[in-house]
């Protein structure tokens, strides 16, 4: 049946969808509704993401029999609802095996599925743990005149994967389903991998991603369209759900495929499955989107440390990871506000102007608790900044409250509380206090740690770091800074954290005249060796480069970092910002002798 007198052209519809794990049902009026837009845009197959029915990652929701059989007839109610387009949907598969499927649908019927073949098993994917990979032949599909290949997220890293075979075998289009998490300089990886597996192949592909946030993960969509020459035709919003349409010319990209001296021999298909007529396209004006901005990358053309050559661009996608993570959380994990312990310092400005731009201040709730070591500065800085954001505030000195457990203990610890344990006092009140209000009122409790304090256990364990949601637990505290100047730059375009805020020596104020670097090296100094430790697994002698000052506080981070494995193990989940986040990606062990050399 042929659809276009002048030329082979195939409308296909993206739809970037943003589901709940778990929600099958809420997540069907997603799917559908997304399908039914595209079609209404012209399209005439629908793309969603990699598990779109399901959420990513299901996790031990995939060992649930009742689970998988209600996935089973969800998929089934989508293609009935959805007659009048082809469409391409994401979801687990309980057959003799578990499989991570895409179920292929037209005319009211799932019609074919294909089982994605390479399951990713490292970082924050745990795919071999459920799903059994894909095997014999791969199939071709064949829609009226149109034959095209389905591969998953891993299939098309690879360069010698299913995606070469399906090329090589006769397919004018790969559909690629994806659930590609965010980190520092990803979009940028799979546009290069993307853009070099279309030119290899001399095929187009379309690559469909998921959008956000899922515990610590964040996913960014940023769905992109590529031609059969390694071409952009077109790259979606980052960030946001985002439905729309783009024609794909298959004449030219089926000529280019013949011409390209690197296109693959063309082998006769050992499998063509035919799943009907193309569906008649509707009319439709739409243009499909379309940016180029984000070729940028945080280690390109340069030979600095990543956290130094992180531009306005990384700053304003790690913002954006970080409102969708925070509001995702507490959306769909049904809480309606937020409360923060303000205390004068960085991290808490910064979580706290997060948490106003992804839910309204109204929804935000500051809590200052000084103590006699809390000089008058940090709490005039505390209510300046919950004045410009325009959250609620309240003070809770914790004096009084101090002096009496102080005093209460003192039969037991044969004197008045010291040091460190004097210290953690004071954090632990205020974990107590913060913690009632959310008791009391719903709220959330959000912790403010960074990655720089929990990697080296600068926290206290049930005190600054209680909290259901650790907002920027993967983000060095120079990266800290340099997103809380983005934001007053040119977010804000006024000074909203306070100048003050940003300046002033970081300090837990837990004692007089307390700095973080009586415990710590610079920042500086610090995140580097942390970045390069926990990301990279490079040694500390490596990273000193025969610095001996260096290498003794290489080793002495390398020591905290080990030690304070525990602590992590308890802590809350956070929004994962860089290439290795502690929790899914980092998994040590907490009884453990291994030191580094």
């Amino acid at each position: 049946m042929k659809i276009f007198s002048n030329s082979k052209s195939l409308s296909v519809g993206i739809c970037q969808i943003n589901p709940i794990v778990g929600d099958i049902y809420g997540n069907v009026e997603k799917i559908v509704e997304a399908i039914l837009e595209v079609k209404r845009g012209g399209a005439q197959v629908a793309v969603l993401p990699e598990l779109a029915l399901s959420g990513y990652p299901p996790e031990d929701l995939l060992l649930k029999p009742n689970f998988i059989r209600e996935c089973a007839a969800a998929i089934e109610e989508i293609a009935q609802r959805t007659p009048d387009i082809c469409s391409i949907v994401g979801y687990p598969e309980g057959d003799l095996g578990l499989f991570n499927s895409a179920a292929i649908s037209n005319g009211g019927k799932v019609v074919a599925r294909y089982h994605k073949r390479l399951l990713p098993n490292y970082g924050v994917f745990d795919e071999l743990r459920y799903f059994t990979p894909g095997d014999g032949d791969i199939e071709i599909f064949q829609i009226g005149e149109v034959r095209f290949g389905v591969s998953i997220c891993e299939d098309i890293w690879s360069p010698n994967g299913p995606c070469a075979i399906a090329a090589a075998q006769g397919a004018e289009v790969i559909f690629n389903l994806n659930a590609s998490p965010y980190s520092v300089g990803r979009k940028w990886d799979r546009y290069l991998m993307l853009s070099t597996r279309s030119s290899d192949f001399s095929i187009p592909i379309v690559y469909t991603n998921l959008v956000g946030g899922q515990d610590e993960l964040v996913f960014d969509g940023g769905s992109m369209v590529f031609g059969s020459d390694g071409t952009l035709l077109s790259s979606f919003e980052t960030f946001e759900v985002q439905n729309a349409t783009v024609t794909l010319d298959l004449d030219r990209q089926i000529r280019d495929h013949q011409l390209d001296p690197r296109g693959t021999k063309k082998a006769t298909p050992r499998k063509v499955i035919d799943v009907g007529e193309l569906p008649t396209p509707l009319a439709s004006n739409f243009e499909a989107p379309f940016e180029i901005e984000f070729l940028h990358h945080p280690m390109l053309n340069t030979n600095q440390h990543w956290l130094e050559s992180v531009d306005a661009y990384h700053l304003e996608q790690i913002l954006d990871a970080l409102t969708l993570g925070i509001s995702d959380y507490v959306v769909k994990n049904g809480f309606k506000s937020v409360v923060i312990g303000l205390s004068g310092g960085i991290d808490s400005a910064l979580c706290a102007a997060i948490c106003s731009i992804a839910l309204g201040p109204q929804n935000v709730t500051g809590i200052a608790m000084p103590s006699i070591y809390n000089p008058d500065s940090s709490q005039k800085d505390a209510y300046e900044l919950a004045k410009n954001l325009g959250i609620n505030y309240h003070v809770l000195p914790i004096i009084d409250v101090h002096e009496s457990i102080r005093n209460a203990l003192s039969p037991v610890l044969g004197g008045l509380p010291q040091g460190l344990t004097d210290e953690n006092l004071q954090s632990r009140i205020r974990g107590l206090s913060l913690m009632a209000f959310s008791n009391a009122t719903g709220a959330l409790l959000v912790a403010t740690g960074n990655k720089s304090e929990v990697a080296t256990g600068y926290s206290t364990l049930y005190g600054d770091s209680a909290g259901g949601f650790a907002l920027i637990k993967d983000l060095p505290k120079l990266l800290v800074y340099k997103i809380s100047k983005f934001l007053n730059e040119v977010h804000f375009e006024k000074e909203t954290i306070p100048e003050s805020i940003i300046q002033k020596a970081p300090s837990a104020e837990l004692r007089f005249d307390q700095k973080d670097e009586d415990s710590l090296p610079p920042y500086e100094v610090l995140d580097p060796i942390v970045v390069g430790l926990i990301e990279m697994d490079i040694s500390p002698s490596d990273l000193a480069g025969g610095d001996p000052n260096l290498e003794e506080t290489a080793f002495r981070i390398a020591n905290l970092i080990d030690r304070n494995e525990y602590k992590r193990r308890q802590s809350a989940p956070g929004v994962r910002i860089t290439p290795r986040a502690f929790g899914k990606d980092r998994r040590m062990p907490i009884t453990n002798q291994y030191r580094p050399t």
